[in-house]
């Protein structure tokens, strides 16, 4: 099935030519790719993207013959394949200006990323030797060279000034939710002098501060609408309704043509969506803009469920502390595997601590208790941290990004079933005070907009995370 757009740029005339037809057959017969080694079958909707992105315009027009976009953004859901669409056009990229030389760039949030779409494309041409014989030079490290020396396609850092006096003739710029300010418009104007040069930008959607997306999808809905003036900037975006649910499956075709094209398992989204909180489900399945302030970090329904009377080992688990702001309280929760599940309860509260009291109590339950670890966010207690590991006991300091890792986790624990709660009134109440919020392509429970304490909340979000992966790590070196 043939899933289009929610909304597109229409082509100038129903029969257009374009460089997509030549670039499709190029795949059928020399695409290859680690995980796809016999070839690959491009979908329906993939050959009609790929045929709309490289339109020409038509003979009589003042600009016969030229690309007719010098500007593409293309947005949908996670998993659909930007990556691959993405090196299919490197390899275009880098035979559409054999005379003239080419000048590919690949650009993303992080080299390491933008290396995704150059691997692929480095693949490609090494294991086809009709490829491999026009190219004298093609590395992971120093760029893919034309064979005459006069092309190449290098990965750039996403930084404004490593374009700056650099002619492109193509720049595929991945991750545009999280490019910064300046650098799509330093890509446009390094194509300048190409009459060919394109800038290709493949995305999901981002949050409110998500600048540059946001100005880009401006302009293709102004495009999409017939804006002469944006003649020459396509614009495809895969994206559900508005007010849709996140289990709709129409909705769901809606923002990935690779489960309307059956390559991408309705099922198995479906069942993923589960175990993952709304916010990112709407943002990377429905492909829908969000707010960088999200909603509570987990719906009431999924928590309360979770809820049970424990009976908790007492020897072997974790213990996580948190603190409140200013001090003010303190939350020590213990979390343990019971057979395939996690287990946590809250065992100390503190009013008005010193971290003298908070690190007595936690000498005492350690030497009562020997457990595998204490957990405790470094950016909030970092001399606490210090003097535990000093004193020789098990520390696990969970800095920003673990501390992200741990509320996906936790939630994913939570919703499935491996993780329970012990009920506690304090945790109760705290839940619902926990405010998602974005940072890129992260989440994390953020002390500074959630709604009031969350001391306790924290504290068994940590145990709970650590006590999930502590049995496979060593401990006492972090």
């Amino acid at each position: 099935m043939l899933q289009l757009p929610a909304i597109y740029t229409q082509p100038l005339t129903e029969d257009f030519k374009s460089d997509g037809d030549k670039l499709i057959e190029l795949v059928k017969v020399a695409w290859k790719s680690p995980e796809l080694p016999d070839g690959l079958k491009l979908d329906e909707w993939q050959e009609w993207l790929l045929r709309h992105m490289l339109e020409r315009y038509p003979d009589g027009h003042p600009n016969a013959g030229q690309l007719r976009y010098r500007q593409v953004v293309v947005s949908m859901g996670r998993q659909n394949g930007k990556s691959l669409l993405a090196a299919i056009l490197g390899v275009y990229g880098m035979l559409m200006h054999q005379r003239s030389g080419a000048s590919v760039i690949s650009l993303a949030s992080s080299i390491d990323q933008a290396r995704i779409i150059y691997n692929r494309v480095l693949f490609v041409i090494q294991s086809n030797a009709f490829l491999s014989k026009r190219f004298k030079k093609a590395s992971e490290s120093r760029g893919i060279v034309t064979a005459d020396g006069t092309g190449r396609y290098d990965v750039k850092p996403a930084k404004e000034g490593a374009l700056q006096g650099i002619p492109i003739s193509l720049c595929l710029f991945d991750e545009l939710h999280l490019a910064k300010k300046g650098m799509w418009s330093a890509a446009v104007l390094g194509t300048a002098q190409r009459e060919n040069g394109i800038v290709i930008g493949i995305t999901t959607a981002g949050d409110q501060t998500s600048e540059t997306l946001l100005e880009l999808y401006k302009s293709g809905q102004a495009a999409s609408a017939g804006d002469a003036e944006l003649e020459r900037f396509g614009y495809f975006c895969w994206e559900a309704p508005q007010h849709a649910k996140v289990d709709d499956v129409d909705a769901l075709k809606a923002a990935n043509p690779s489960i309307a094209a059956g390559r991408l398992s309705l099922e198995n989204v479906l069942s993923d969506l589960k175990t993952i909180p709304e916010h990112e489900a709407r943002r990377y399945r429905l492909n829908q803009f969000i707010s960088g302030t999200a909603s509570s970090w987990i719906p009431s329904d999924t928590f309360r469920k979770a809820g049970d009377r424990l009976q908790i080992p007492q020897t072997g688990g974790v213990f996580a502390i948190d603190i409140s702001k200013n001090w003010e309280h303190a939350t020590i929760a213990y979390s343990n595997q019971v057979g395939e599940e996690h287990h946590t309860e809250l065992v100390r509260t503190f009013v008005s601590p010193n971290e003298t009291h908070l690190f007595n109590a936690l000498v005492e339950l350690h030497n009562k208790f020997a457990p595998r670890a204490i957990a405790l966010d470094d950016r909030a207690l970092p001399n606490l941290g210090k003097r535990l590991k000093l004193a020789g006991f098990p520390v696990w300091q969970l800095w920003t990004k673990e501390i992200s890792a741990a509320c996906s986790v936790v939630y994913s624990m939570l919703a499935n079933g491996e993780a329970k709660h012990n009920n506690d009134p304090l945790l109760i109440v705290q839940s619902p005070r926990g405010i998602a919020k974005y940072s890129g392509e992260t989440w994390l429970i953020s002390r500074k907009d959630s709604l009031g304490e969350i001391d306790a909340l924290m504290a068994t979000v940590m145990s709970l995370y650590v006590s999930s992966r502590a049995e496979h790590a060593a401990i006492g070196v972090f």
